[in-house]
């Protein structure tokens, strides 16, 4: 019998777990790890995209990566952290039924519209559903996190979670630190890293996203062990405001009879 380093800590919550990760990018190619190494027992992977030379700054990607799907790459990557989780991959944007049917957590870290109406419909649905997340950072500098979370009881997914969220921080102006999070992009916060690439992306370094990635994946072991539903928003130390972190707890209102 031997006792885990990680006992006692809020990642346990994922300990024996299947958990799915949707968008393995700067967010949900670290969050994958930690979830590996926390102890799951399955862990499902999906995205559609394929590993660029540029992806390395701050993605957890390696050299002989690139030009292999994501999934596959961060596939890879995980089995070698831990042989003894299984690792399912799906190289398009969404698992199929079945595997939706396994999970006990749903991350979604694709920052997607269309992936928010889906767990909108799998909240909404009857009976209990997987514990559901959302996760995203800031673009203009990759210090803020944000983790939206409903339990298999709410029948609120995420992105109503987060719309709700975004009314309360908005009208708050103590929390003017996390505004930019729902505010729309300024063309000088996108960065085209290289001549002759059509499709922009942001700043944020591998420690900042990985920092992030981690602190979310924290609150979300939390929410394991000890429900709740609501939104977190952090702020890694040298972010250039406070506060650090606050929770908004969501409360649904009663349908009407």
């Amino acid at each position: 019998m031997t006792t885990r380093r990680d006992d006692g800590s809020p990642v346990r919550g994922f300990f024996g777990k299947h958990v799915h990760v949707w968008g393995c990018g700067g967010l949900g190619s670290w969050i994958a790890e930690f979830v590996v190494r926390a102890g799951a027992s399955q862990v499902t992977v999906c995205d559609p995209g394929t590993v660029t030379g540029g992806l390395l700054v701050r993605q957890n990607y390696v050299e002989d990566d690139v030009g292999a799907s994501k999934a596959q790459a961060l596939a890879r990557r995980l089995r070698a952290v831990n042989d003894t989780v299984a690792i399912h991959v799906h190289n398009g944007a969404l698992p199929d039924a079945a595997a939706l049917a396994t999970a006990d957590v749903i991350i979604d870290a694709t920052v997607s519209i269309a992936v928010g109406h889906i767990l909108e419909q799998l909240a909404a649905s009857e009976g209990p559903h997987p514990v559901l997340a959302q996760v995203a950072t800031d673009t203009r500098t990759g210090t803020l996190g944000l983790l939206s979370v409903s339990t298999p009881t709410t029948t609120h997914g995420p992105s109503r979670i987060d719309t709700a969220a975004r009314k309360t921080v908005l009208a708050d102006p103590a929390l003017e630190l996390y505004h930019r999070l729902w505010q729309d992009t300024p063309d000088d916060d996108e960065l085209v890293p290289t001549r002759g690439c059509s499709v922009p992306t942001f700043h944020g370094s591998s420690a900042d996203l990985a920092a992030v990635a981690g602190t979310l994946a924290t609150f979300l072991g939390m929410h394991l062990i000890t429900p709740g539903t609501g939104t977190h928003l952090v702020a890694l130390p040298h972010a250039s405001g406070s506060p650090h972190h606050r929770f908004l707890p969501h409360y649904p209102t009663p349908a009407t009879p």
